[in-house]
């Protein structure tokens, strides 16, 4: 092989890991395009665009006092979650494993003349006990329940992650991407993007209060 060749050959090894490494960054850098819409009452709401869905996703964060066991006991009490979760008309656990796998079904109510949304949830509860921090990976399984005929299936996945601070405080930050299915445009449905994440943490916030959620304990946190 001439000289010449070789350098056109290597070129060419250089420079396709180079442009792969670019657009990888650039897909990165358009998702991490976070923007604040909305801060009341100590949550902060932010949204971003993603490159592969119309929908946008959304991130709200919040400080408050509380424990670790009362966000769980809030989140294991699949059956109290249309008292808080926003616009969440039932729910019903589906199955667990532990403390650390929870399936469950929710059905949400969606504005006239659009059916109500369901989806399946699957949780994965992890602990990282060096940074004091819980992350509860959220999955939109198909498969486990047959879609309903006057339902509309969404799809989905997200993420809990909640941290332990100082002085008996936490903050937590829930995260989701959804696809509400069905005919609903997309610009109509990211007009109000902000209203899920800031309702969901307002009720969350409200619900971790109650009685039934105090001094409870749970052994993989420790």
């Amino acid at each position: 092989m001439k000289k010449a060749e070789k350098y056109i050959l290597l070129k060419k090894r250089l420079v396709l890991p180079l442009i792969v490494l670019l657009l990888n960054l650039s897909v990165t850098n358009a998702q991490e395009d976070w923007k604040q819409i909305r801060e009341k009452q100590g949550i902060t709401v932010f949204t971003r665009s993603n490159p592969n869905m119309d929908f946008k996703e959304f991130r709200s964060k919040m400080i408050i006092n509380g424990t670790l066991e009362q966000f769980l006991s809030v989140l294991y009490d699949v059956d109290g979650l249309s008292s808080w979760g926003y616009n969440v008309k039932k729910a019903h656990l589906v199955s667990s494993e532990g403390d650390t796998i929870q399936v469950y079904y929710a059905e949400a109510k969606a504005p006239f003349p659009y059916k109500n949304r369901d989806g399946v949830y699957l949780n994965r509860f992890r602990w990282n006990s060096k940074e004091r921090e819980l992350f509860v990976e959220i999955e939109m399984p198909d498969g486990l329940i047959p879609e309903k005929e006057n339902l509309v299936r969404m799809e989905g996945y997200g993420s809990w992650v909640v941290r332990e601070l100082d002085h008996g405080k936490l903050e937590i930050t829930f995260q989701m991407q959804m696809d509400p299915g069905g005919s609903i445009p997309a610009w109509m449905a990211n007009m109000f993007a902000g209203d899920t994440p800031y309702h969901t943490l307002l009720g969350l916030r409200e619900a971790m209060q109650e009685e039934k959620h105090q001094r409870k304990s749970y052994e993989f946190i420790r």
